[in-house]
């Protein structure tokens, strides 16, 4: 039976266009699937579980402070076209909140990449995920509310972890990286617990007041590096390959994944592949660094990890 367009005034789709439309029906539907989303924010906490091995084979030849500068300043240079428009109309509100914010990551930032420098990279990506169990203490203190019961046994559970991830021999070993670390979750969960604070119910855009940040740990670490550091090391292609690599990937794609899938699953399910984070950092830093991991350390990174994610379920 043959069928005429010509009283229509339909065209009939030719093979082509109906495949390119297939292809375009079958990108969109996986593109906003949730197991696109659980993927993408796996490879996130991949990526970022590498940072502290990257992290600390930069620092072993070049300052830190100069590291953070020239990663940071790529970082922005990246940003800026991106969000130029949006910096332009930023408001005064949106500048201040975006410089307080950006002191907090130089001083997360600092901590850690220093940590980072006297402590296993392992230790690094355990230790700094305490900053989960510690967002819900701060918020409950802040607000003078009562912490549940739940996150109680969440602080001991993290606790008891990090005594034997430090565990040398008979006896509990923190160095002055660990301290460092830690002091660095403890800013971060301080930033987390005022970020809402700041923010909620003020029309900020975020491209803009991430770029600001990013601006102000690049001028703090810079500005700071010059007093110690006055001549620039030698910076081998190695340094800019890595620092290439924590510049795009571990910030740019980061970030911009993270806002984009973490709208698009669950709270819970976040919770629980963002928390592989540390054991990430742990496996890299065995495979890339050959750093060695006891019995001990590892029931103990384990703790920390469960005493995340039941601090976040707590919360």
């Amino acid at each position: 039976m043959e069928y005429s367009f010509e009283r229509t005034g339909v065209e009939p789709l030719s093979p082509t266009c109906r495949s390119e439309n297939a292809f375009i029906s079958f990108y969109k539907k996986v593109w906003n699937s949730r197991w696109t989303a659980d993927l993408a924010l796996l490879l996130v906490a991949l990526i970022w579980g590498t940072t502290y091995a990257a992290s600390k084979d930069v620092v072993a030849t070049v300052p830190v402070l100069q590291f953070l500068f020239i990663r940071f300043s790529l970082t922005t240079m990246f940003m800026l076209p991106l969000t130029l428009g949006a910096i332009r109309k930023a408001d005064r509100s949106t500048w201040i909140t975006g410089g307080i914010f950006g002191l907090f990551l130089f001083a997360i930032f600092t901590l850690e990449t220093f940590g980072v420098a006297y402590t296993s990279a392992a230790n690094a990506g355990f230790i700094i995920s305490l900053f989960a169990v510690m967002v819900p203490l701060i918020d409950s203190i802040l607000y003078r509310r009562r912490p549940k019961m739940g996150l109680l046994g969440a602080v001991v559970l993290s606790v008891l972890g990090t005594a034997l991830l430090t565990m040398r021999g008979n006896h509990i070993h923190i160095n002055i990286g660990d301290f460092l670390v830690l002091g660095a979750a403890l800013c971060r969960a301080i930033q987390m617990t005022f970020t809402k604070r700041l923010t909620d119910g003020k029309p900020m855009d975020s491209g803009a007041l991430t770029t600001i940040q990013l601006g102000v740990v690049a001028i703090g670490s810079g500005v700071v590096s010059i007093f110690q550091h006055p001549s620039l090391s030698e910076l081998t292609p190695s340094f800019w390959i890595i620092t290439g690599y924590l510049a795009v990937f571990a910030t740019m794609f980061a970030f911009f994944v993270q806002l984009t899938m973490i709208r698009r699953t669950s709270p819970t399910r976040v919770a629980v592949l963002m928390s592989s984070e540390p054991v990430f950092a742990a496996v890299c830093s065995v495979l890339l660094l050959g750093e060695h991991l006891s019995v001990l350390a590892m029931i103990g990174g384990l703790c920390i990890v469960a005493g995340m994610l039941w601090g976040r379920r707590t919360s």
